[in-house]
């Protein structure tokens, strides 16, 4: 069965709608270090900076306490309604557009992309435009799936998505508070036993709710594409685009976080 790689973002939307809420460690300052370091999140300090996929603002909720001067926050789907009543901030400019059809030139000092990129078809076209919004010299800070590392996981995971993307969201979200029930039991033996996402469960999964580990795992089911990244291809992808790569970290065995730099 060929899947069809159409836009996710709808997905989304109705995803962020469902699940508004960015409380506990799910939407904590202490994960969005986690996720951006080495970043410094306190050089943002009164730069202009944006966010593309918003979804429900945890991500721009935490940002924006280290004092941006200005904030774009980009999210093409309808949930840009729940971010906006969940950030109440003046600073906040919200565009409710694709990161495609981003018109900035040369305007922003920091781009922060976190789950989002690996989610967009046309990735590569993403990338242009947000290196165009950037000034010379600015940074673009993202977060996407990585190969390396989750191959038992895509295997299993990418053959169960050929079907729950045609189920209906709430039986898939039964499927999916019945695959989190599992976690806690393999989240306890990767205390002890050297299992796949051994590292990621350790350290990040573990600390979440049954809501948000349920979200989770809805998250990985529900979108109609999803690419995981190997770190050849982001390195080629980014320098053909024409950023300087600062850095590239495999996160916790499943995952990459780059700052990068406009050439």
């Amino acid at each position: 069965m060929k899947m069809d790689h159409k836009e996710s973002f709808g997905d989304f939307g109705e995803q962020f709608i469902k699940d508004k809420e960015i409380d506990g460690y799910f939407g904590s300052l202490e994960l969005i270090k986690d996720i951006v370091y080495p970043f410094d999140l306190n050089e943002i300090n009164n730069k202009i900076i944006a966010e593309i996929g918003v979804g429900s603002g945890r991500i721009l909720k935490n940002l924006i306490k280290f004092y941006p001067q200005k904030i774009y926050g980009i999210e093409p789907s309808k949930a840009i309604s729940i971010a906006k009543s969940n950030l109440n901030s003046d600073k906040i400019d919200f565009l409710n557009i694709r990161a495609e059809d981003l018109s900035f030139q040369n305007e922003i000092d920091y781009i922060f992309s976190i789950g989002v990129i690996h989610h967009i078809p046309n990735y590569k076209v993403a990338i242009k435009k947000i290196h165009n919004s950037l000034k010379p010299g600015g940074k673009f800070i993202m977060w996407v799936y990585g190969k390396e590392g989750n191959e038992l996981y895509l295997f299993f995971f990418n053959n169960l998505r050929r079907i729950t993307i045609y189920l209906p969201d709430f039986i898939l979200r039964l499927v999916s508070r019945l695959l989190a029930l599992t976690t806690y039991l393999y989240g306890f033996f990767c205390k002890f036993l050297k299992l796949p996402l051994n590292n990621y469960f350790k350290n990040v999964f573990n600390n979440f709710s049954f809501q948000k580990r349920s979200y989770v795992i809805f998250d990985q089911l529900n979108p109609s594409f999803s690419k995981y990244f190997s770190r050849h291809e982001l390195e080629k992808l980014l320098e053909e685009e024409n950023f300087k790569i600062i850095k590239l970290i495999n996160r916790h065995g499943y995952s990459y976080t780059v700052i990068c730099q406009k050439k």
